[in-house]
């Protein structure tokens, strides 16, 4: 029989039936760019891998043509349900364009201390100095697999002096001691896989796109930071806000409970006056101190993000601030682009690619791996003949490993690395989908509040005239007091609730910007710092 035929009918799979569930199938080999490949991840509809057909024919092309890779060649990603939409289902109002998101979308904030922030935060993140050591290593790695290309050159030197005991040898004389010996031996080792097969180069691509993986999740590490700063500066700002609106209303209650202690001496208004307006008062009072709270742990949230200690920004924040301006538009970009934007789409879709050449790698375990080796060097004993004629010494040849009895085993591991490839396709889709919820959420969510705080400033201005005029009304005696007291509290809750509303239009309006995913393209992460040179 040829060798060719033999290595072709050795390479069929011979899996244990008996060790297989009933029903399962073990994939068989099939021909793809004329070697045995494993399944490749297909377009959505399909399954994301081929099954290994059955062609000795294949395999021997395959060994004749040499350095084809085996397994998928991964040719981007599946089509998602990006491509059903056409324009954001919330966007079809003014204040929403399809025009491109601008990347440093914190500076139509037009605040100047939020923009300090994120710089800081750029610079000193402790997350982000996580993520930009994860792409280290990755990176590491990445250099790690690379050398496999290269022929593996190792020194190796050994000196002994030994003696061996003579009593350890039936006929050997145990009184008489043997020789000591000195021995030495100086060579170079050299070992080169011949990558006949793809083995190299698969784990080359999976490293690769790991590393893209990682990149893009810095990429969205620094999205993520980007709006947790905006939303601790909101917050901050908001309870600032808030505070200053309950220590004005603190302030006219007071005016309200001197007066009408000042009516109730006159005989103009009676003691139950006085303790509905102490009432009103003590119950404005009782805000502060919990919006004190939540303004505190803004500040704190910010110097955490920022990567310093409590307090250390309370001088330049803690004193108190208005809340940042809102665009009269947010720019959404069309549906198309957040594939591109979204650096956690990018990363499921670079997992998905390492998952695809994994099972090249895998596959490769079905082919025999072909090693050439050589070593040269001198060795002698004693050591003074090293410099002998005979002392030199070399070798070459190659060498071939080849597993053919323990095939079930590789095959379940192809199985093993395809369902990874399913899982991570899946995981992609997914990820699609949830950015393109995300944004539409984002925008409904900001336009409806946009509504909301313009309904609760005419509300707040409507309340402002009730209470004048019966502030009035009661001073001519046409009304009591408790109309006083009742148009003062609806104007008080309005007034919070109109403050509540534009800290959430804020907030909403960052959601958008993160389920963009934008503002990582010109941004910067920290350097990395190794580990032996932190301070």
């Amino acid at each position: 029989m040829r060798p060719l035929a033999i290595l072709a009918r050795a390479m069929r799979p011979t899996p244990n039936a008996a060790a297989r569930p009933r029903g399962a199938s073990i994939p068989a080999p099939e021909t793809v760019r004329g070697v045995t490949a494993a399944s490749r991840p297909q377009r959505r509809g399909r399954r994301p891998a081929r099954r290994l057909g059955h062609g000795a024919a294949g395999l021997a092309f395959a060994l004749l043509g040499g350095c084809a890779a085996v397994g998928p060649d991964y040719d981007g990603p599946p089509s998602t349900t990006a491509a059903d939409v056409a324009a954001w289902p919330s966007g079809g109002v003014e204040a929403v364009t399809s025009t491109e998101p601008a990347e440093r979308w914190w500076h139509a904030l037009g605040d100047a201390d939020l923009d300090a922030l994120i710089e800081a935060a750029m610079a000193a993140n402790y997350d982000l100095r996580i993520a930009v050591a994860n792409v280290e290593a990755a990176r590491a790695v990445l250099d790690a697999v690379d050398t496999r290309k290269r022929p593996r050159v190792d020194f190796n030197a050994s000196v002994q002096e030994r003696r061996d005991s003579s009593a350890l040898i039936v006929i050997a004389d145990s009184d008489n001691r043997f020789p000591t010996v000195s021995r030495g031996s100086f060579g170079l080792d050299l070992s080169w896989e011949i990558d006949l097969f793809g083995r190299v180069r698969r784990s080359i691509e999976a490293a690769a796109a790991e590393l893209g993986s990682l990149e893009a999740v810095r990429n969205g590490v620094m999205v993520a930071v980007l709006a947790q700063v905006a939303r601790a500066y909101v917050d901050l700002r908001g309870a600032q806000s808030r505070l200053d609106v309950a220590e004005r209303n603190v302030d006219v209650q007071r005016q309200t409970l001197d007066l009408v202690s000042l009516l109730t001496r006159e005989g103009a208004a009676t003691e139950l006056d006085i303790a509905r307006a102490r009432t009103l008062l003590l119950t404005s009072e009782s805000t502060i101190p919990s919006l004190r709270a939540a303004a505190r742990a803004a500040l704190n949230r910010l110097t955490t993000l920022t990567g310093r200690a409590p307090g250390a920004l309370g001088d330049s924040l803690g004193t108190g601030g208005a809340l940042p301006g809102m665009p009269d538009f947010v720019a959404a970009g069309a549906p198309a682009d957040l594939l591109r934007r979204r650096p956690d789409v990018r990363a499921a879709e670079r997992a998905l690619a390492a998952a695809s050449a994994r099972i090249g790698v895998a596959t490769a375990d079905l082919f025999p791996t072909v090693t050439f080796g050589a070593n040269v060097g001198v060795g002698s004993a004693p050591l003074s003949g090293l410099t002998a004629a005979g002392a030199p010494f070399f070798g070459a040849g190659p060498q071939l490993n080849w597993n053919l009895f323990d095939r079930s085993a590789i095959w379940a591991r192809i199985r093993q690395v395809d369902s990874g490839a399913a899982v991570a396709m899946a995981r992609y889709e997914a990820t699609v989908t949830t950015a393109l919820e995300e944004v539409d959420t984002a925008l409904n969510a900001w336009t409806n509040e946009r509504e909301r705080r313009a309904r609760l400033a005419a509300a707040r201005d409507a309340s402002r005239d009730a209470w004048r005029l019966a502030q009035l009304r009661y001073r001519e005696g046409v009304e009591d007091f408790l109309t006083v007291l009742d148009a003062e509290r609806s104007l008080l809750a309005i007034e919070d609730q109109l403050a509540v509303s534009e800290i959430a239009l804020a907030q909403r309006l960052v959601d958008i910007h993160l389920a963009l995913g934008g503002g990582w393209e010109t941004a910067s992460a920290p350097p990395h710092v190794p580990y032996d040179q932190a301070e």
